[in-house]
């Protein structure tokens, strides 16, 4: 008896949470493939300095979003590759195919409002030349 009780709680629980695995492993419709994979991309090799650990935290790298790369798509691009004093460049880590997907991926971040130092593509490319 107490083995059927086991048996049907531990189905109840596993049938319960089928619709959340379904969720997890679709693809978001908002995102096209190439978003997608630059969206992987960018959180192997970037969001360790672009991302806070935490909500409210200050990031090591500046936050990027659509607001800093929109309209200067060369130049992250180009940082991208290259770097900066304070970031190293993955011309050797990553295809230009990856680094136009993580460009075409941060294009659709909305900003949170959050600064990071330096504010912007175009403060960094400063940054690059010194």
């Amino acid at each position: 008896m107490r083995l059927r009780w086991l048996v049907m709680a531990v189905a109840a629980v596993f049938l319960a949470g089928l619709p959340l695995f379904g969720q997890m492993g679709s693809k978001s419709s908002a995102l096209s493939d190439k978003e997608q994979n630059g969206k992987k991309m960018f959180q192997q090799r970037c969001s360790v300095c672009h991302t806070p650990p935490l909500a409210g935290d200050k990031t090591y790298g500046p936050m990027l979003n659509s607001d800093t790369v929109s309209g200067k798509e060369a130049a992250a691009r180009d940082i991208i590759m290259k770097g900066t004093a304070r970031m190293p460049g993955f011309q050797y880590g990553l295809r230009r195919e990856e680094i136009d997907n993580i460009v075409a991926y941060l294009k659709t971040v909305k900003s949170t409002g959050q600064v990071g130092k330096p504010s912007s593509i175009a403060d960094a490319a400063k940054g690059q030349q010194d």
